[in-house]
């Protein structure tokens, strides 16, 4: 081996190794950001993960964050540090906006939602102070993915709701009667109002808990993840990332309208119970293999365009 190519690997060794100092720096300002936020990661965060079932995904989302940092150490350890001033805004206006929080000065801060939302910015601000732009190209997207395990505030969950609920509502009004011959049904706001060839009438409500809100969170949250980090062009990960809500919107609806079918046949047992939660989880298998559909059909598109240009 030559000189040069010894000095070289002996460089690229010594760039993967961080100073000690560097990692006690990191590990007091990490203790210090516990030590503040901890209110809030336990009231906002925590408790929620732990009686919501919408938000039980919130587990999971810190996990992945370092996963995805993991999966980036060979390219952060080739940055160099170079300590930003600007991550000083960055950190110190989010302080700004969580002790106005605390003092009562924004009418916003609903069950310390935007408190909890600093954290994000803190850590963001943290990272771009200790270590640089260099090193805050790698570590964006696994600090901003935070986001997803912050649960919105009651009230704003429910104002969400109610919109997907009427639309899962007229979806299955719309395609019931198409499943079960003679069958009139019609839609108001999230009831279903139906009458059976034979006379019999009833009703369907599409209850907050069907309104699908907690297969679009963990349905977008995975699909942004694996839009991020699929090796596609940009307009590829564009198209993948708006399909996320639409997919998720249309698999609720099936799930809805299934529900229905089960009910107005005289199949309850199927609508209620273990069944309805294995309809529930099977939604998300379709909604995966709908977003592995859009990407398989991206890849066609690709490969036919390079063909085209190709000389």
């Amino acid at each position: 081996m030559s000189l040069g190519a010894s000095e070289l690997l002996a460089d690229r060794t010594s760039s993967r190794v961080l100073p000690v100092a560097s990692w006690v720096r990191g590990a007091v300002v990490a203790g210090l950001i516990v030590a503040v936020y901890w209110g809030p990661i336990r009231r906002t965060l925590i408790d929620r993960w732990i009686v919501d079932g919408n938000w039980s995904h919130g587990w999971l989302i810190p996990i992945f964050s370092v996963y995805f940092l993991t999966s980036r150490r060979d390219a952060l350890a080739k940055c160099e540090l170079k300590p930003a001033s600007s991550g000083a805004i960055l950190l110190l206006a989010s302080l700004a906006i969580y002790v106005g929080g605390i003092l009562g000065f924004s009418s916003y801060l609903e069950f310390g939602y935007l408190q909890a939302l600093t954290l994000v910015g803190v850590i963001g601000g943290a990272t771009l102070l200790l270590s640089g732009w260099e090193v805050m190209r790698s570590a964006w997207f696994p600090i901003a993915f935070l986001i997803f395990c912050i649960p919105l505030p009651p009230s704003y969950y429910v104002s969400l709701t109610r919109p997907l609920r009427e639309l899962a509502s007229s979806a299955a009004a719309l395609v019931l009667p198409i499943l079960v011959p003679g069958l009139h049904t019609q839609a108001q706001a999230v009831v279903i109002d139906y009458l059976m060839p034979g006379g019999k009438t009833g009703q369907l409500n599409v209850e907050e808990a069907c309104s699908g809100m907690r297969l679009m969170m963990a349905f977008v949250t995975l699909g942004v993840a694996m839009a991020y980090y699929t090796d596609r062009p940009w307009w590829h990960r564009a198209v993948m990332l708006a399909s996320c809500i639409p997919i998720a919107v249309l698999c609720n609806a099936v799930r809805v309208t299934t529900t229905g079918y089960f009910v107005v046949t005289g199949h309850d047992a199927l609508a209620r119970g273990t069944p309805h939660q294995v309809l529930g989880l099977s939604m998300l298998i379709l909604a995966m293999a709908m977003y592995s559909l859009i990407g398989y059909l991206l890849n066609k598109i690709l490969v036919e365009e390079e063909e085209e240009i190709s000389i």
